[in-house]
């Protein structure tokens, strides 16, 4: 049975990644940095620390400077279309949803987020992909992790997902990626009303 469902932001419910790419990228900018969009990309979903460290930067200020920026944009960032009655349609089947998101509290405090458990940078020592923000979550939503379902939009999303035994759903949005933690695979995050219904017969 699947009692709840774990998001992540950034790319899999909320259509921000052209923001935080535009944000990373100035605030390297700042620091004298050009830095290459694909890799900031590639690197959407992990703590900003790791990305400082790929692009051979030492300054942890750096994140709080494209956070800074990211928050210009928040205004424009949207939740992918199917969302808000995917997350009603998940309310009628009393699943309960929380988020784990490597962006920092502050910012997701912003955001109108009517979940039952959000779980942030600021609230855990290790960020994905441990399993520390994944067992807080299900703690939260009083939930075991193989009665959840963990949502996310890259790899990192999943690889404590596996390690908990949830069921592992990568979301595409239509654009080709890889894993090898993922249970399914899914084009839009609606989809995942029809594997719930199946797996809670």
């Amino acid at each position: 049975m699947i009692n709840g469902v774990i998001f992540d932001l950034d790319g899999t419910i909320w259509d921000s990644i052209h923001f935080r790419i535009d944000s990373w990228k100035k605030a390297f900018k700042d620091y004298g940095l050009d830095a290459d969009p694909e890799i900031i990309q590639l690197m959407i979903g992990y703590p900003g620390s790791m990305l400082i460290k790929k692009m051979k930067m030492k300054d942890p200020n750096i994140e709080m400077l494209e956070e800074k920026y990211y928050n210009e944009h928040l205004n424009e960032v949207k939740f992918f279309p199917d969302v808000e009655n995917t997350f009603k349609e998940l309310r009628k089947r009393d699943i309960k949803i929380g988020i784990v998101t490597s962006s920092r509290r502050e910012m997701i405090n912003k955001i109108n987020l009517n979940v039952d458990a959000i779980v942030t940078m600021d609230d855990i020592k290790n960020g994905k992909p441990d399993i520390e923000p994944y067992m807080k979550a299900t703690d939260i939503m009083k939930i075991k992790p193989e009665n959840t379902m963990v949502v996310g939009d890259i790899d990192n999303d999943l690889i404590p997902s596996k390690i908990l035994n949830c069921v592992s759903i990568l979301v595409t949005h239509g654009i080709k990626k890889e894993s090898e933690h993922k249970d399914y695979e899914i084009k839009e995050i609606h989809e995942i009303l029809k594997i719930i219904d199946e797996k809670n017969l």
